[in-house]
This record gives C-alpha cells, sequence and structure tokens, in this order.
C-alpha cells in the first residue's frame, strides 16, 4: 500500500512538472512573437537547462540568441547540441550558418565544407548546406554546392529543380532555362510543370529570347525531340511570333503523323490570338493532311473566319463615315470570298451546327459590314430554320432585335427582345439582356415612365452586368423629364440615331436642343455626345470644341473631369501633338489631384515623355 503511495506521489509530481514546463514555453512563444526577445530566451534558457534534449527548448534558445545579435552564444549553444546529435547535418550546416551572421565568412565556408566531406555521394547533405546558404541569401555560394554535388555524386540531373529556381532569381535565365530542361529529359510527364517554370520568367526582360536560345539550340542536339519541339511552338506563340510556331507545327505533325490534327489545334490558337493569315494557312494545311478526318468542318469553317476577319478595313471608323457617305461605299470590302466559303459550307453540312454558325456569320456581313439589313433578317431567318434547339437561338435573338431596332420597326424589335428575355436557352445574363433591351425601346420612344419600371425591375438583380446601366439611366431620367421633358426627348432620340449609325442627325439633333434647352441639366452629357461622335466621324476640331464648350459653360458638370481627360486623350491619339497632350494631363493633375482620372493621367505622361516606367 505504502509503494502504491509513494508511485502516485510520484507520477503527480512528474505531471505537476510537466504542465509548468508546458506553461513556461507558452509564455516564452508569446515573449517571442511579441519581439521581447531577451524575456523569451531567459525563459527558453530556463526550460533548457532543465533538459537539454528538448529539441523546442534548443530551437526557441537559438532563434532568440539569433535576433539579439549574440553569435557567440548561439555558436556554444549549437556546438554543444552536437555533442549530442554529432551526425545531424542538418544542424551542422546551421552553425556555418551562424558564423556567417556573425561575419566569420572563412569559417562559415571551412563549415560548410566539412559537412559535404563528411558524406560524399549523400545528396541530403548537399541540399541541406545550399538550404542554409539560401537562408543566407548566398545565392551564388547554393548554386556552387547544387553544381558540386551533381559532379560529385555522378547524376547529370540532379537539383535540376533547385537550380532552376535559384538561376530565375539570379535573373540567369539561359541557365535556368537549360535545368528546367534537364528535368524534362528525365521524365517527359512533367512537361506541364516545366512550361509552368519556364513561364514564369518568360514575360521578363530578357526571359523569353533565353528561352528560345536554350531551346532552339536543344532541339538541334536532339534531332526534334517532341517535348522540346512543343515548348518551343509554345516560346513563340507567347512572343506573338505565329509564323515561327507554325513552322514548328509542321515539324511537329511530320514527326508524330497525327493526320492534320495537330496543325488543326495550332490554327485553332492562331485564330484566338488573332492571327488571321497564319491561321488560315493552318487550316489548309489541316484540310489536305486529312480532309475526312472530324475536324474536316470546323477547320473549313476556321478558314472561312479567317477570310472574313482579313477582309475587314484596318480602320473600324472608316466603316461608320461609309454608312454616312453612300459615295463612299463603293470603296468598302464586299467579303464576297468569306460569303462563297460560308456558302459552300451550308452545302456540303446541311441542317449541322456548322452550317447554323455560317448562315449567321453571313447575316453578320450583311448587317454589319455591308449594311444590308433586310439581307441580313433573311440569314438569321434561315439559322432557326437549321438549328431549333440550343445555345444559338439567344445570340441570334438579340441580333435580330438589334437589325429591327437598326430599321425603326420597335414592335418587331421589342418582340424578339421578349422572346430572348423568356427563351428556355437563354442564360440569366441573356434574359437579363433582353429586359435592358425592353426597356431602351421604351426609352428611345420617349415613354420615359414605361422605361423607368422596366430599368427598376432590373436594378432589383445585384448581379447583373446591366444593373448598373440601367441605375444610370433611371436616374438621369428623373433628372430631366419633369423640367425638361423635350430636351430629354430630343436626346433620346438622338442615342438611337448613334445606334443606327445616323451619327450626323444625331450631332444635328443633339446641337439645336442645346441651343433651345441651354439650362437642361443633360446639356454636358449631350456635348460629350456631340465629341464622341464627332471623333468617329474624324472630326476632331468639332470634339475638341464641344469639350471645351463643358468647361467653359458647364464648369459644376459632374463630368468635369471625365472631360478634361479626354481632351488630353483626343490629342494624344487623335491629333498626334504629344506637347498639348502632356500640357493637358498635367492641367487635370494641377485642376483635379484628387480626380479617378489622376493616376492614368501621370501614366500617359510618363509614356509621352519615354520615361522607364
Amino acid at each position: 500500500m505504502k509503494k502504491l503511495i509513494v508511485l502516485t506521489f510520484f507520477l503527480v509530481s512528474v505531471f505537476a512538472q510537466s504542465q509548468d514546463a508546458q506553461n513556461l514555453l507558452r509564455l516564452a512563444q508569446s515573449f517571442e512573437q511579441s519581439s521581447e526577445f531577451e524575456r523569451a530566451a531567459d525563459l527558453y534558457h530556463s526550460l533548457y537547462q532543465n533538459d537539454t534534449l528538448n529539441y523546442s527548448y534548443f530551437d526557441g534558445l537559438r532563434r532568440c540568441y539569433l535576433q539579439l545579435k549574440q553569435y557567440d552564444n548561439a555558436i556554444a549553444l549549437t556546438r554543444s547540441r552536437l555533442t549530442i546529435m554529432p551526425f545531424d547535418f542538418t544542424l551542422q550546416a546551421s552553425l556555418g550558418g551562424i558564423y556567417y551572421m556573425s561575419g566569420s565568412e572563412t569559417k562559415a565556408d571551412s563549415v560548410w565544407n566539412a559537412v559535404l566531406l563528411s558524406g560524399i555521394g549523400n545528396q541530403m547533405l548537399y541540399r541541406a548546406v545550399a538550404g542554409e546558404q539560401v537562408n543566407q541569401r548566398l545565392f551564388d555560394k547554393a548554386i556552387a554546392t547544387y553544381l558540386s554535388g551533381r559532379k560529385k555524386i555522378g547524376d547529370p540531373f540532379l537539383f535540376a529543380g533547385e537550380l532552376g529556381y535559384y538561376y530565375t532569381f539570379m535573373m540567369d535565365y539561359q541557365n535556368a532555362a537549360k535545368e528546367y530542361l534537364l528535368l524534362l529529359k528525365q521524365n517527359p510527364q512533367q512537361m506541364d510543370f516545366v512550361q509552368s517554370r519556364l513561364a514564369q520568367f518568360a514575360s521578363k526582360k530578357d526571359g523569353l529570347s533565353a528561352i528560345q536560345h536554350v531551346l532552339q539550340e536543344e532541339n538541334k542536339k536532339n534531332g526534334n525531340d517532341v517535348g522540346i519541339l512543343r515548348l518551343l511552338q509554345w516560346s513563340y506563340m507567347e512572343d506573338a511570333n505565329y509564323a515561327d510556331a507554325f513552322a514548328v507545327s509542321k515539324t511537329l505533325e511530320e514527326k508524330i503523323h497525327t493526320n492534320g490534327t495537330e496543325i488543326f489545334s495550332f490554327a485553332e490558337r492562331a485564330f484566338r490570338e488573332n492571327s488571321y493569315t497564319v491561321a488560315a494557312s493552318a487550316y489548309t494545311l489541316a484540310l489536305q493532311l486529312g480532309p475526312k478526318m472530324p475536324f474536316a468542318s470546323s477547320a473549313k469553317y476556321g478558314y472561312a473566319r479567317c477570310v472574313e476577319e482579313l477582309s475587314l478595313p484596318a480602320d473600324s471608323i472608316t466603316r461608320h463615315q461609309q454608312r454616312e457617305n453612300s459615295s463612299l461605299l463603293e470603296t468598302q470590302p464586299t467579303f464576297n470570298a468569306a460569303v462563297l466559303l460560308y456558302e459552300s459550307i451550308v452545302k456540303e453540312y446541311p441542317y449541322t451546327s456548322i452550317a447554323a454558325n455560317a448562315l449567321y456569320r453571313i447575316g453578320w456581313i450583311r448587317y454589319k459590314q455591308l449594311f444590308d439589313l433586310d439581307g441580313a433578317l433573311q440569314m438569321f431567318d434561315s439559322v432557326v430554320t437549321v438549328v431549333r434547339v440550343g445555345p444559338m437561338i439567344p445570340q441570334v435573338l438579340s441580333t435580330v432585335g438589334d437589325l429591327y431596332e437598326m430599321k425603326g420597326e420597335f414592335s418587331s424589335a421589342e418582340k424578339k427582345y421578349y422572346e430572348l428575355s423568356v427563351s428556355q436557352f437563354s442564360t440569366p445574363e441573356q434574359k437579363t439582356t433582353g429586359e435592358f433591351r425592353l426597356a431602351e425601346i421604351q426609352y428611345f420612344q420617349g415613354r420615359f415612365d414605361s422605361a423607368n419600371v422596366l430599368f427598376g425591375k432590373i436594378t432589383e438583380n445585384l448581379k447583373a452586368d446591366e444593373t448598373n446601366d440601367a441605375l444610370l439611366l433611371q436616374n438621369f431620367i428623373n433628372e430631366n423629364k419633369t423640367t425638361f421633358p423635350e430636351a430629354l426627348r430630343n436626346y433620346a432620340h438622338a442615342e438611337l440615331l448613334a445606334r443606327q449609325l445616323k451619327l450626323s442627325e444625331a450631332i444635328v439633333l443633339l446641337t439645336s436642343t442645346i441651343s433651345a434647352f441651354a439650362d437642361a441639366p443633360l446639356c454636358d452629357d449631350a456635348l460629350i455626345k456631340i465629341a464622341d461622335y464627332s471623333i468617329v466621324l474624324k472630326r476632331f476640331s468639332d470634339a475638341l470644341t464641344a469639350y471645351k464648350k463643358i468647361l467653359s459653360d458647364y464648369p459644376k458638370s459632374i463630368e468635369i473631369e471625365k472631360t478634361q481627360f479626354k481632351i488630353a486623350e483626343l490629342y494624344q491619339f487623335y491629333l498626334n501633338d504629344k506637347a498639348q497632350a502632356i500640357q493637358q494631363y498635367e492641367l487635370l493633375l494641377e485642376k483635379y489631384p484628387l480626380s479617378l482620372y489622376a493616376e492614368s493621367a501621370r501614366k500617359r505622361i510618363r509614356q509621352l515623355r519615354g520615361d522607364t516606367l
């Protein structure tokens, strides 16, 4: 019985001591986190004296010594620990780090060399030493340690990941790329990882050119290795060098024989990147290599899309001018080649989604490029005939609604927008677009109360893209409809004219509205519209006059800062007057230093001056 009592007392005593130690450890950690290192060190020292084997006590005390720059104490403590754990090479490497922090670089190198000599052939020793050197930001030494380990151990692939990372950090992009390619050679399954690592410095100065140089050299040595070729193709695409990327794609096709699938995939990527000339050549080659492959219809459609895009005028403003002046229409591209290609697709693949897309593109060309509204409507009706269900239906409904709006046939437009808003195939976003268009039609026709009701329903959906536009239009209507209803009707009609690309008529109506209702709240908005429409028509002096009228006649306008910024942009991008542009941006900063446009103005000034960003 006495033995049991003594044993119980002993266990209780041990538990109490353990609990006290835990409390002291938590207190020491709290002091350390609060940067009270001296108090923390005292507690860690007390704990360590009672239990020299406990690593947490040792490590906490060492950390505090280092924070307090008591390097001699940290060295003595670490050496004491090494008498207990003489084969702990991580601890040995850390001792070298402490010597380095104390200013004894020679001693640090001596300790690290001793660690490496203690076990030649053990890669973990090299990792431990290099890791400590990195902790001291000695990246050159860490790289040298890894290279030495690779040579001593005799594995040419060893430490490739680490070396690639640290070469990147040192901005030695060529060597970084070489190391990452070693990973790929070692394991081709690491393609995605290697590409992601290279991508980290592909956007850096000289990074992409270094990657390409290394890949080109490697490609010469290895006789068109597939992995190297894919990375080389990727690097060219990153550089927007689609011609060279296409050449690599052809080499890949010759090597892996995909019957054109490889070329088709490249063509799709090039098209998405707006490289239409190269994409067209790639689609053509893909069809030659695999005329009966599953991608054939898509390749023909892709080629037609390239021809369509290449038919577009370089300057989109020209198209607005052509529509305003029928005498210029003869200079407008006819898009005949693209239309013929689409028509051949419809004949070859009738009643398919590809045919429906081809019909839609013909309608789009007639609508947007040739301004043949009736011909466009005929094509869009054909699309619905070919594909009665699916995701194309909302797209067609929206476009046909816009067409009827362009023609001024509002009842037909409303019908299409309503169908869009309730169609089972419409996404929530498309349904909201339909609702917004319905409200806009009421606004354009001067039915402002009805428009407000419809806009109000849209504003209840805070996630919709149109919510903000609906709120702005609601506020605009409420601000003007009571005191200046006629001015508001004119403004709304002018916006409709602009939607119908009758920009000159819109400008005339807005100008007369300002003259008749000079006190209307919408006058500054009307002037901004006049300026914007004038820019589209390349009437830059008229635009400048309108902007300056806002500054002089409506100095309290909420658009005043935006107007000043637009004046600077007009000088920069349209009048090509760099000195005036800088002056106008500086005027914005001087008058409105807290403007939302201030930061953009500063960037523009630096760009115009050629300053390094």
